[in-house]
């Protein structure tokens, strides 16, 4: 079978492999589009986030959808021929966290396309029948390769408790960001307003219903960025603030932006170990601060809200590339080249 397979930094290249054989529990499923994440970049630059080092050859890709084209047991025939999206985190099943149901934070995890565990970028992908989750034919299988980042920003909100009439404020509006900040307008908050970098996201973040939004400079964006933030909140800041980027600066606009006794949610991945938080400010103002681990049972709440049509993707998934042009949408994802929010790898 044809794979994308990473060979090291900066470098992807397609190689033949054999296709691969079920175990038990499994089913094989024929890859129809890869989502390619933030991770996936950090991987693709680096080798690593933070602790978590990759070794070549790899196969990246965790965000996907596809058909089952292959079962091993008769009672997973409800599986077969059906489009899913898959749960890409496998928890070990037998530690107290898998027990108590927060297998999202399991230090046993399999994951697909991170260290050890080849992901989706391939032609068929062998996967636990119990992580894969069925999606209406109505959903594209770009748009079902979405339904993992959705979760990630469906996860984030109901860590936020959130409350009616409750203010919001988003930091870094890529694909993460704007699928927190479409959650958010359905949950009852009465304002959401978000704040990046590029005006192109800005300006789609508009168009989703986000009430206001501001183009941070590419210096001073932590004092301009509170500045506005006082300015439009009289000076009360937000009920909640989800940190949606990779840099440091996102972890203190949206602490700096938490009103007193508010809950700040931080969502974003660094690739680092370690991230400077103003504490201060944190301290003062008593903010619970919550950092989100990818998700934990959104999948199929997720999938309902998708098929409502209460989550849009035409204006995120902006970039459709092949599989022999995986190496160019890494480059294209990591330099935000063309107006690029979300890229899909299309395999069918």
């Amino acid at each position: 079978m044809k794979t994308a397979c990473w060979l090291g930094p900066r470098k992807i290249e397609i190689i033949e492999r054999p296709k691969p054989k079920l175990k038990s529990g499994e089913v094989l499923i024929q890859v129809e589009s890869v989502g390619v994440c933030g991770s996936d970049i950090h991987y693709y630059l680096e080798g690593r986030i933070g602790e978590q080092v990759i070794t070549p050859p790899l196969i990246l890709g965790h965000e996907f959808a596809g058909i089952v084209c292959e079962i091993q047991e008769t009672k997973h025939e409800y599986l077969s021929g059906k489009r899913v999206s898959v749960e890409p985190g496998i928890g070990c099943g037998t530690c107290e966290y898998c027990k108590t149901g927060h297998y999202n934070v399991c230090s046993n995890m399999r994951f697909f396309g991170g260290p050890g565990c080849d992901g989706a970028l391939s032609e068929y992908i062998a996967v636990p029948a119990e992580y894969c989750f069925p999606v209406p034919q109505s959903i594209s299988a770009p748009i079902a390769s979405l339904v993992e980042p959705t979760a990630v920003a469906l996860h984030a909100v109901e860590l936020a408790s959130v409350h009616p009439g409750e203010t919001a404020l988003v930091v870094g509006l890529g694909s993460i960001g704007l699928l927190t900040a479409q959650i958010l307008l359905i949950s009852g908050v009465s304002q959401v307003v978000g704040i990046d970098i590029i005006p192109h996201r800005t300006a789609v973040a508009k168009q989703l219903g986000v009430h206001e939004t501001f183009i941070a400079p590419l210096k001073n964006n932590i004092e301009e960025s509170v500045s506005w933030i006082r300015e439009i909140t009289n000076n009360r800041y937000f009920d909640i603030t989800f940190d949606c980027t990779n840099r440091s600066e996102g972890i203190a606009i949206a602490c700096h932006g938490t009103r007193p006794t508010g809950r700040s949610i931080l969502v974003g991945i660094s690739g680092k170990d370690y991230d400077p938080i103003p504490v201060g400010i944190a301290r003062r103002r008593e903010l619970k601060l919550q950092w989100c681990r990818r998700f934990r049972y959104n999948f199929p709440t997720t999938i309902k809200l998708i098929e409502q049509g209460k989550i849009h993707f035409d204006r995120i998934l902006t970039h459709h590339f092949r599989p022999e042009q995986t190496q160019i949408a890494f480059e294209r994802v990591a330099n935000t080249e063309d107006n690029l929010i979300k890229a899909s790898i299309d395999w069918l």
